[in-house]
């Protein structure tokens, strides 16, 4: 591969403003999603936790960060605020009396519902202007990075 090609490769990441391209989207939607569930007093991070729990209810709470992937600390720390706003109640674990699992009230799968219906609306204003075949085209991208980028984690 010749110099100029590889000098192209590592900076497509970068947009013509020489920000990272990939970061800044991230974190617009994010800001973005917090903004539109301030009013339901959830942020991205705890939505995250109740998607996880809607999908497959009674999870343990160390299952919960593996997923999240993130520090079983700083799962148990969304739990106790989730708990405390009455979205999940932990129940002692039938098999395993030293761990908990956590289960979604009826409460929570109200609110993803709203989060499903916020993403569909940040999906509209993102992709304003842009063909339907480019974005089928950029998500199966964006999906084959994530999955490499997953694999580099996984082995090292």
């Amino acid at each position: 591969m010749s110099d100029a090609v590889k000098e192209k490769t590592v900076t497509l990441s970068l947009g013509e403003d020489d920000n990272p391209l990939y970061q800044d989207i991230a974190r617009f939607r994010a800001i973005m999603f917090d903004y539109f569930l301030k009013p339901h007093d959830m942020t991205m991070s705890q939505g995250w936790v109740l998607v996880h729990l809607v999908r497959e209810n009674g999870l343990r709470q160390s299952e919960l960060a593996e997923r999240l992937e993130v520090a079983t600390v700083t799962t148990s720390k969304l739990i106790d605020r989730l708990e405390a706003r009455g979205y999940v109640e932990r129940r002692p674990d039938p098999g395993d009396r030293r761990s908990n699992r956590v289960f979604a009230t009826e409460q929570a799968k109200a609110i993803v519902k709203i989060m499903t219906k916020t993403i569909g609306n940040l999906d509209k204003i993102a992709n304003q202007g842009i063909d339907p075949a480019d974005l089928e085209t950029n998500r199966r991208v964006l999906a084959k990075m994530r999955q490499n980028l997953r694999d580099a984690m996984v082995s090292r």
